[in-house]
């Protein structure tokens, strides 16, 4: 008598002997599928940290630059007795290759820039690049170029020199304009120097929705950290070329929600 006898018309012992089953094959466990589900986590969780620390870095690297400035600005009025890009002997006293500005005490046009600073329209003139010239042949600010053949473009992002820096924001860097932010209220408007951290486009400062810097999400962050967090009041404000960035005239503060690409960055310079 076989021992296998009753078995060999039964078709699942005939498949394991075929070979069609395996009592070895399983699928995952709950606890394997489990680790997995964490590991993914913990990757997607590292790379969103990792965007927020590069994010936090360039905002910490743009105030370090503003400050520099302004503390180099400090440095070059007591060493001159005048502001750069604005001081008429800057070709006798620091270096033949620069040019002079009118020693009026004001960096730009005293008209043509007032009230500019809503379109971002005539925001270069020759003292507004020249600020960086003296800046840069006094070593008093790094980068740039002292003998400039472009105003249109910043350091490290145009094929010529330029006397104006580049930013931690990518394709971005600085400006200087003297004009009037007019702020939320009229109460808010202020006229001053301010630097501007924004984009060229076809030659000249981008003005248009998507041609922003920072998105408000992030410049209401940078604003809440360093100044008031609010778009058109402080030392710290947007040019609200998008939505979501505040505007002039408005109470509307910074759409912190709205990640686009919409803002522009100006800083009060306090001189």
């Amino acid at each position: 008598m076989s021992f296998n006898s009753g078995l060999d018309g039964n078709p699942f012992f005939w498949g394991i002997q075929m070979g069609k089953f395996s009592l070895d094959q399983r699928g995952f466990t709950l606890i394997e599928m489990s680790i997995v589900l964490v590991i993914i986590g913990l990757i997607i969780g590292g790379i969103l940290k990792g965007q927020e620390l590069i994010e936090s870095a360039r905002q910490k690297n743009v105030i370090s630059q503003i400050d520099a400035l302004k503390a180099g600005t400090t440095t070059f009025v007591d060493r001159f007795r005048a502001l750069p890009g604005d001081y008429g002997s800057a070709s006798g006293n620091i270096n033949s290759l620069l040019t002079a500005g009118d020693d009026n005490g004001i960096i730009g046009a005293t008209s043509a820039n007032v009230g500019a600073m809503k379109t971002l329209v005539g925001l270069v003139a020759s003292e507004n690049s020249q600020y960086f010239e003296h800046m840069i042949a006094a070593n008093l600010a790094a980068g740039g170029s002292v003998t400039a053949q472009t105003t249109a473009c910043f350091s490290g992002l145009c094929t010529t020199p330029s006397p104006q820096p580049g930013s931690a924001f990518p394709n971005s860097g600085l400006t200087l304009s003297y004009g009037t932010n007019e702020g939320a209220t009229t109460a808010d408007s202020m006229l001053a120097h301010w630097m501007i951290v924004s984009k060229w486009k076809n030659g000249a400062l981008a003005g248009g929705p998507a041609d922003g810097v920072i998105s408000p999400a992030r410049a209401f962050q940078l604003d809440s950290k360093y100044d008031d967090g609010i778009a058109m009041e402080g030392n710290i404000r947007t040019l609200g070329i998008g939505t979501g960035c505040g505007a002039a005239g408005s109470t509307t503060s910074y759409v912190s929600t709205t990640t686009d690409l919409n803002c522009h960055l100006v800083f009060n310079m306090g001189f």
